[in-house]
C-alpha cells in the first residue's frame, strides 16, 4: 500500500509545487518553512539553477525523474560531493530529508555510508557510527597515502580479531526513515583470510565476494536500519586466541595502572607483581592494545576543531617520495592562515615501503574497508553525500583514489552536485586556470563510468581570512572561483547554483554571522544556516524540474465514445433476447 500511493503522492506534490514556485514564495515547501524576508541580505531572486549553455544534458536525469514520478518505476541516484560542508552532511542531509519526507515512499535507499568514527573523524550528522577494536586510517587529504582509496576518499583497516563496526541510520530520526535490504561492502583482505559478516538479529550472514569490484554483497532477510559488520578470520582458532590475549592484556594493564596509582603516594618506586599474559607463539600482536568506542574527535559543527584537524592532515596531490618533497610550513587554518598556492603536488608515497602484513611471519589477517553502499529494490531517489574535511578537487584524482571509478560503477549517479572549491580557493595566489583543469580531470573520471550524468556546480560561499587574532578581511577569491564555476557550467552544459551571489556577494558572510546563521570562523555555517541553504537548493532543484515538466508536449486527448442511440439500444436488446442455443434438428 505504501508503494502504491507513491505515484499519486509524487504527481500531486510536483504539480502543486509548480504553482507555488511560480509565485516565487520566500518559504521552503512542506514542513521546513523559513521566512526569508527577515534576511534582506539574501537575494532570493537568484535562487535558481542557471544553465549557461542550456539544459540539454539534463534530459537523461529529467527523463528518469519523469519515469519515477508518473509511472512509479525506476530509481534516481544523486551524488553531492565536497569538503567539510558535505562530510558534516547538514546541507546535504536537509536536501535528502526534503526528498524522503515530503512525499513518503520515494526513497530507494540511503546510498553510501562509512564508519567515520573508526577513522577518528566526525560522522555525518544524519547517522551514527561506532566501532570496536584497533583501526588504522587513511584519507585523501593526508600527505602520505598508505591505502588505495575509493569514491569516499577514506579507508580504515584492522587486524584486530575483535573488530566490529556499526552504523545506525535512524539514530537521530524521530521516526524510522530507512529499511535497507541490500548492502555492498567495498574492501579487501590482504591474503583473502578475512570475511566480513552482516549481523542481523542473532544471525551472521557472510558476504559474497565479488572479485571484479573488490566488494562483498549482503542481502538481509528483512529491512534493517542498523548495519552491524563483524570480521571473521578463516582461522577461527587463531582469531579466538588473539582476541583472548588482547582482552587479558587490557584487564591486566588496568589492574597495573590502578595498583600504580594506589602505591604512588607511598613509594616513588613500585614493583609490578601482576601476572603477565602469555603471548601465543604463532601470532603477531599489536604493539599497543587499545580499544575505544567514540564518535570522532570533533563535533559535527565544531569548526575550530575541524580546522585544527584540517591543518594536521593538510594534503593535496602528486605521488612522489616524501623525502624528495620540499619542506613546507603546516598551514594553521584555525588562525586563518592560507596556503601560498593551490599546489596539487603535495601528496607523497612513504619513504619506507611497508611490508604487507600478508608476507610477514605469523602475520595477523587484515581487512581494509573503503565504503558501504546501502540499497533496496523500491522505486525512488537515492541521495549520497561525499565529503572529507579539507578536501580539494585534486584529492579525488586517480593517484589518490584509484578505486573511485570501480566503486562509482555500482552507483552511477544521474546527477552530480559539485561543492568542492572552498579549500581550493583558500590560498593567497589562486590559480583559477589550474582549478578548472582539475575539475576537467575529475569530471572525466565520472563520465568514464557514467557518461549520461548531469552536473550542477555550487559556487563557493563567501568567506573571510584571518590576518590578526581578532581581525578578518574579505577574501576576494570567492568571486574569482564563481566565474570559474560559470565557465565550467558552460563547458559541460551543466547547471550552476550561485550560492555566492544568493548569500549577498562579497562580504555577505559577516551578515550571515550577525544573523546567527554562520560560525565565527566566517567560513562555515551554523545549523540554521546549513538548513536554510539546503532548503533553498532543494527549492531551486525542484523548480528546474518543474520548468522541464511545463515544457513537456501535451498528451493527445482521447475522443469520447459516442453514446448509443435509442434505436441502436433497442436493436441491441432485441439481439440479446433472440440470442440463445440453436434449435435441435429433427
Amino acid at each position: 500500500m505504501r508503494r502504491a500511493r507513491l505515484t499519486y503522492a509524487l504527481v500531486f506534490y510536483f504539480v502543486f509545487a509548480a504553482s507555488l514556485f511560480a509565485k516565487d514564495l520566500n518559504v521552503a515547501p512542506g514542513s521546513y518553512s523559513i521566512d526569508l524576508t527577515k534576511y534582506p541580505f539574501i537575494d532570493t531572486t537568484l535562487n535558481t539553477i542557471q544553465f549557461p549553455n542550456g539544459n540539454k544534458n539534463f534530459e537523461h536525469f529529467f527523463s528518469k525523474m519523469d519515469t519515477l514520478v508518473f509511472e512509479n518505476r525506476g530509481q534516481v541516484k544523486i551524488l553531492h560531493i565536497g569538503g567539510s560542508h558535505l562530510q558534516a552532511d547538514v546541507i546535504s542531509g536537509r536536501i535528502r530529508e526534503h526528498l524522503v519526507k515530503e512525499y513518503p515512499g520515494a526513497s530507494a535507499g540511503r546510498g553510501f555510508v562509512f564508519p567515520y568514527s573508526a577513522a577518528r573523524t566526525n560522522t555525518p550528522s544524519s547517522y551514527a557510527s561506532y566501532y570496536q577494536g584497533i583501526w588504522d586510517m587513511s584519507k585523501n587529504v593526508r600527505k602520505e597515502i598508505t591505502k588505495p582509496l575509493g569514491l569516499l576518499g577514506i579507508a580504515v583497516s584492522t587486524s584486530d580479531p575483535r573488530a566490529e563496526i556499526s552504523i545506525l541510520l535512524d539514530k537521530y530520526n524521530s521516526e524510522p526513515m530507512w529499511g535497507e535490504t541490500k548492502f555492498r561492502l567495498f574492501g579487501y583482505s590482504d591474503a583473502n583470510d578475512v570475511v566480513p559478516v552482516l549481523k542481523v538479529d542473532s544471525t551472521e550472514i557472510p558476504g559474497i565476494l565479488d572479485t571484479a569490484s573488490q566488494s562483498y554483497v549482503f542481502k538481509s532477510p528483512r529491512p534493517i536500519d542498523t548495519i552491524q559488520i563483524a570480521f571473521r578470520w578463516l582461522d577461527t582458532l587463531k582469531q579466538a586466541t588473539v582476541a583472548q590475549f588482547i582482552t587479558d592484556s587490557l584487564v591486566q594493564d588496568s589492574i597495573a595502572r590502578a595498583n600504580a596509582d594506589t602505591t604512588q603516594k607511598d613509594s616513588a618506586k613500585t614493583t609490578d607483581t601482576t601476572a603477565k599474559a602469555t603471548i601465543p607463539s604463532n601470532v603477531a600482536l599489536p604493539q599497543v592494545a587499545l580499544d575505544s568506542m567514540f564518535q570522532g574527535d570533533c563535533n559535527v559543527l565544531d569548526t575550530a576543531c575541524l580546522a585544527r584537524e584540517e591543518a594536521s592532515t593538510k594534503a593535496n596531490n602528486g605521488m612522489v617520495r616524501c623525502a624528495d618533497m620540499k619542506a613546507k610550513p603546516v598551514v594553521n587554518y584555525a588562525e586563518g592562515e592560507l596556503d601560498e598556492t593551490n599546489d596539487n603536488n603535495e601528496h607523497c608515497i612513504p619513504d619506507t615501503v611497508a611490508v604487507a602484513d600478508s608476507v610477514k611471519a605469523n602475520a595477523r589477517p587484515r581487512f581494509t574497508l573503503t565504503g558501504i553502499l546501502t540499497e533496496n529494490d523500491f522505486p525512488g531517489i537515492t541521495y549520497t553525500n561525499v565529503g572529507i574535511n579539507g578536501a580539494k578537487v585534486h584529492d579525488y584524482f586517480e593517484e589518490i583514489c584509484p578505486l573511485f571509478e570501480k566503486e562509482m560503477a555500482y552507483y552511477k549517479p544521474d546527477l552530480v552536485i559539485f561543492a568542492i572549491g572552498i579549500n581550493d580557493a583558500n590560498v593567497k595566489h589562486f590559480n583559477d586556470k589550474q582549478f578548472r583543469e582539475d575539475y576537467d580531470k575529475l569530471i572525466a573520471r565520472i563520465k568514464k563510468v557514467s557518461p549520461n550524468t548531469a552536473f550542477i556546480f555550487e559556487t563557493n560561499n563567501d568567506s573571510f581570512r584571518k590576518v590578526k587574532r581578532k581581525r578578518f578581511v574579505q577574501h576576494p577569491n570567492g568571486e574569482v572561483a564563481r566565474k570559474s564555476f560559470f565557465m565550467l557550467g558552460e563547458k559541460y552544459g551543466a547547471g550552476v547554483w550561485d550560492k555566492f551571489s544568493i548569500m549577498g556577494g562579497l562580504g555577505s558572510m559577516a551578515k550571515w554571522e550577525k544573523a546567527d546563521l554562520a560560525k565565527s570562523d566566517k567560513v562555515h555555517f551554523k545549523l540554521a544556516g546549513y538548513h536554510l541553504l539546503g532548503d533553498m537548493f532543494y527549492k531551486a532543484l525542484i523548480q528546474a524540474y518543474q520548468e522541464h515538466i511545463a515544457n513537456l508536449p501535451a498528451l493527445e486527448p482521447k475522443a469520447p465514445e459516442a453514446a448509443p442511440s435509442a434505436n441502436a439500444a433497442s436493436k441491441s436488446e432485441q439481439t440479446k433476447t433472440n440470442s440463445g442455443p440453436a434449435p435441435e434438428k429433427k
